[in-house]
């Protein structure tokens, strides 16, 4: 039966009839009846009738004597029933419903009885993933490691919407996306799931995340990752109409986003064929804090269980992770980001020296304004997240938490905030200093999301460093999906047959897929390369590459030494702006210059975001070039320092990230 709570009289003063109800009133229960129920094991008794014995034997052991009076047990009861509650949320979806649903219990509920869509599966996915995992929560007992109160309004959302409104996606199929937007914004959310959203939105008051769940999201190999819309909202303005309109129109959005032109032609490029076109959206609470008039996460990054970049002492199957302070959505479009493998997490290739940190390091990040915003919120733009310069924040938390001082007087990069300089985003106290356990979350996380899914993954996540009174941070995942994001990064394996075949052949390969976009090679002339010529090398080499950036026509770059090395006779001494088109690099190693290998460290930022192969050919070690091939091809270009030549058809190159193989194919003789 009921818990009741009387008076000596015997009237009632409460009663609850669940676990939920009891942890409501018990803050309200005077001190007389609780010690009375306490000292009589009356909360175990009723807790043990419902089978949660675990947590009875729990209270039991407790005796009153242990506490300093009613106030700490009636704490430590509340503590654990609200501990118990959660747990036995954790990892499962539930139907919403508005009479039982506490935000701050129930991690993942779902609207309607239709799919997830592909990227709420993951997210559920990991959710239980976590639920099965409780030695890792005891691993980072100050962190709280989860997934964010997720709400997901199913695909029955979708066909109830377009039912609903008399949408048809043949009658649009020529409009453009704004035609379609339009069309969608002018629609009616059906009164069923009107209703739902209204009575979310009036138990949760955080900022919101409305992002995509198409069906075909984070499959294996043609993920539409990026093709869809996400919106964020302050969800802050006093007149809840306001509020729920702007939840409501962010939903539309997304809704309209499944019959956008992108999305359509590339599922047109795949062999995937669904029935029809359905979407399910995700409404999820933003992780971050509120800052002066700004809402963003001290941290947000995206982690892979593979690392294609893999500079020694990395190897390719440690991991890597990209990281950013506030939200992460420029990371993709790459974006300045800090990149380092979570078992070395100071092996840093692009903070190898002060200048490349100043190069290098973050200088603006994104926020979400919460002030002084109309309320429609600029949705044409996609609503108002902004981007900020960090020397404008250098005041709030997250700067001081993750900044470093450049001082000039000396040159150098003092991992303090508190003296005069300009604020520097190194990360230095969470990954040198160890004020958050980040690379080895990390790894633990790589290591189950592979060993739960089966194959390599990637997870994006956004972290709070610190969190409520009992001062734990945060750790989020925010989307976990397979590791792949096309046939061109899928199972590329360089074969012997290949090597025999080859243009070029390299066992020092960084980066990973195929590609079959350059039918330009530009080359440093082996036959009259003098390392007095260096400078006079780059400066032809920077003019060919604006020709043919202008034509974008990305290229094949090769020549001897370290590119872009400081030291004219180690290498040819170009800076980024000199090469920014090509396609990929090879490095050559031989009797003329025999310098170390640098992997690309001069512009390793560039390299990694835009995906570029960088081969180091050591001639003489297996390593090849067949140069007379190569001078035999059509010449665009002659003179005493460089040969531009032009194929017929695009070459083949082939890398193999995981095993630091590479070949370059001409067409007619690639295989595979």
């Amino acid at each position: 039966g009921d818990f009741v709570f009387r008076r000596p009289n015997g009237s009632e003063i409460a009663r609850a009839a669940n676990l939920k109800a009891l942890e409501e009133i018990l803050p309200t229960v005077p001190d007389e009846s609780l010690l009375y129920h306490a000292t009589r094991n009356r909360f175990s008794n009723w807790i043990m009738a419902r089978g949660e014995i675990a947590m009875a034997s729990r209270l039991r052991k407790a005796k009153a004597d242990d506490f300093s009076g009613a106030d700490d047990i009636r704490q430590y009861i509340i503590a654990h029933i609200h501990a118990l509650r959660k747990w036995r949320q954790k990892g499962v979806v539930v139907h919403f419903n508005s009479k039982d649903y506490d935000p701050e219990i129930s991690d993942f509920v779902k609207i309607g009885k239709g799919s997830l869509g592909g990227k709420a599966r993951g997210l559920a996915f990991v959710s239980n993933l976590l639920r099965r995992s409780p030695h890792l929560q005891e691993r980072y007992p100050d962190v709280t490691i989860q997934v964010p109160q997720t709400l997901v309004i199913t695909t029955e959302g979708f066909d109830a919407f377009i039912s609903h409104n008399g949408l048809e996606p043949a009658a649009m199929a020529n409009d453009s996306d704004d035609q379609i937007a339009k069309a969608f914004l002018g629609g009616e959310m059906p009164p069923w799931l009107a209703e739902q959203l209204t009575q979310f939105l009036e138990a949760v008051h955080q900022p919101l995340s409305i992002r995509s769940s198409g069906l075909l999201e984070d499959v294996h190999n043609h993920p539409f990752t990026g093709l869809y819309k996400t919106y964020m909202v302050p969800n802050n303005h006093p007149d809840f109409s306001i509020r729920y309109n702007q939840l409501v129109t962010a939903v539309k959005l997304v809704y309209a986003s499944t019959w956008f032109r992108d999305p359509r032609r590339f599922l047109s490029g795949t062999a995937y064929r669904i029935r029809r076109d359905q979407m399910a959206v995700i409404i999820q609470q933003l992780v971050g804090s509120q800052h002066g008039t700004f809402f963003y996460p001290d941290i947000s990054g995206i982690a892979q269980s593979n690392n294609f970049y893999p500079v020694a002492p990395l190897k390719a199957e440690d991991g890597v992770a990209r990281i950013v302070m506030g939200f992460g959505r420029g990371i993709p479009e790459g974006e300045p980001s800090l990149r380092f493998s979570p078992s070395y997490p100071q092996v840093l290739p692009q903070f190898s020296k002060v200048e490349d940190i100043l190069a290098n390091a973050q200088r603006q990040f994104w926020a979400l304004g919460m002030e002084g915003i109309p309320d429609g919120l600029y949705f044409e733009r996609g609503v108002n997240v902004e981007k900020r310069h960090v020397d404008d924040a250098e005041s709030e938390e997250p700067v001081m938490r993750l900044a470093a001082t450049y001082v000039p007087a000396e040159n150098r990069i003092r991992d303090s905030v508190h003296m005069p300089g300009s604020r520097v985003l190194t990360f230095g106290p969470v990954l040198k200093y160890d004020s958050f356990p980040l690379p080895g979350l990390l790894k633990d996380l790589l290591t189950m999301g592979r060993d739960g899914m089966g194959c390599p993954v990637e997870f994006e996540f956004s972290i709070n460093l610190t969190g409520n009174s009992d001062h734990k941070g945060s750790f989020n995942i925010l989307q976990m999906r397979p590791m792949s994001a096309g046939e061109d990064l899928h199972d590329v394996e360089v074969t012997d047959e290949d090597a025999a075949n080859a243009l070029c052949f390299t066992t020092q390969a960084l980066g990973h897929g195929r590609k079959q976009t350059m039918a330009d090679i530009v080359f440093v002339r082996p036959d009259t390369f003098d390392p007095a010529d260096t400078v006079a090398i780059a400066q032809s080499i920077a003019a060919v590459n604006q020709t043919l950036l202008n034509q974008k026509r990305p290229y094949l770059l090769m020549g001897p030494g370290r590119w872009g090395s400081f030291d004219r006779w180690l290498g040819i001494p170009v800076k980024w702006h000199d090469i920014n088109g090509v396609g990929a690099i090879v490095e050559i190693r031989n009797d003329t210059l025999k310098a170390d290998p640098s992997h690309g460290s001069h512009f390793f930022q560039h390299i990694t975001a835009n995906g570029i192969p960088y081969l180091t050919v050591s001639e003489g070690n297996g390593d090849f070039i067949r140069w007379d091939t190569l001078q035999a091809l059509s010449r665009v270009l002659s003179n005493p320092h460089l040969c531009h030549v032009r194929l017929q058809q695009p070459l083949v190159l082939k890398c193999d990230g995981r095993h630091s193989r590479a070949v370059v194919m001409l067409e007619e003789c690639a295989t595979g």
